[in-house]
């Protein structure tokens, strides 16, 4: 099936992924900075599938990065993911307990050292972004670049969707507000496919087509994810779920069925797709693919199972 070249490229890609993430972690030389250190290791490594990096690698590479500035970008979009996690899960946010099949990071380092490490994280994504100009000509590409990464991790992205988030614990809602919060999603997906165009200076077109695609795939990402936290379990997820429940958050998917979600979803990818119309069909297959991959993973049958095995009185409490 054609979802499984992006399974193919993500396993011939990870080791170089994980070298380069190791290469380039912002650790201090400070004495006594240990145990922020560990933590920040503690955080970016094992990490999930990776399915960010890989996918701002082949993005990158479709707009015409070269394969260092690719991979710069690719870092730089894991470190955004991973610090945008640490934040999410602290006790003034999700309060959640476990990450990527573990204690989270506060849980076994403080909130302090969580928080620190989050803004590491962060910081050193900027500087990967300035580090991916490695011409005249792109470093005068540099500002556009930035500027974007701030929109999509700041007041019109991730920290936005954050804000919607807080604000709709137990209040109603639909609609716009409801896609604003699938921002913290969307917002990073879009900066993830567009970065490596941004830089290297690729047609308009093709960048607009790039943040399409983006927005698009987030979009039915969110949709699977809020249904898989409604009826999931944190052993196949990783993660604490079950976290709208307990926040009493409305989400797109309250009221619908799993085929409703399902299609839903499926109608935004389409969408996503054919913005990438503007490529070659085999220069544009391996993103398509990786949509089909990533969907794939989220199946409407185990979600049903892990209905009946919750039961209603879980659901309730």
């Amino acid at each position: 099936m054609e979802r499984n070249l992006f399974a193919h490229f993500l396993a011939a890609n990870r080791t170089r992924v994980e070298v380069a993430l190791n290469e380039r972690l912002p650790l201090a030389t400070a004495a006594g900075a240990d145990r922020f250190n560990e933590a920040v290791r503690y955080a970016v490594f094992p990490g999930g599938k990776r399915l960010r990096p890989h996918l701002t690698l082949v993005a990158s590479s479709l707009a015409g990065a070269s394969e260092s500035q690719a991979l710069k970008l690719a870092c730089a979009i894991e470190f955004i993911h991973t610090s945008s996690l640490i934040l999410d899960d602290l006790p003034a946010m999700d309060d959640a307990a476990v990450r990527r099949g573990r204690p989270a990071l506060h849980v076994v380092f403080g909130e302090g050292i969580a928080i620190l490490t989050g803004v590491a994280l962060l910081n050193q994504a900027y500087a990967l972004c300035a580090e991916s100009a490695e011409t005249p000509a792109e470093a005068a590409r540099l500002p556009a670049l930035l500027k974007e990464a701030t929109r999509c991790v700041g007041d019109q992205g991730m920290v936005a969707g954050q804000a919607v988030e807080l604000a709709l614990s137990g209040v109603p809602a639909e609609g716009s507000v409801l896609l604003s919060r699938q921002l913290k999603t969307t917002a990073l997906m879009r900066l993830m496919l567009v970065s490596g165009g941004i830089i290297c200076g690729a047609p308009q077109d093709e960048v607009a087509a790039l943040a399409i695609f983006g927005e698009c795939l987030g979009r039915a990402y969110q949709l699977y994810d809020d249904l898989h936290d409604n009826f999931g379990d944190h052993q196949s997820a990783g993660k604490s779920v079950g976290q709208d429940l307990r926040h009493s958050r409305p989400t797109e998917v309250n009221g619908l069925t799993d085929e409703q979600v399902s299609t839903l979803a499926r109608t935004v990818l389409e969408a996503g797709k054919e913005a990438l119309k503007v490529f070659a069909d085999e220069n544009a297959k391996l993103l398509t693919s990786a949509a089909d991959y990533i969907v794939s993973g989220f199946n409407p049958a185990a979600v049903q199972e892990a209905k009946s095995e919750i039961g209603t009185a879980v659901l309730s409490a």
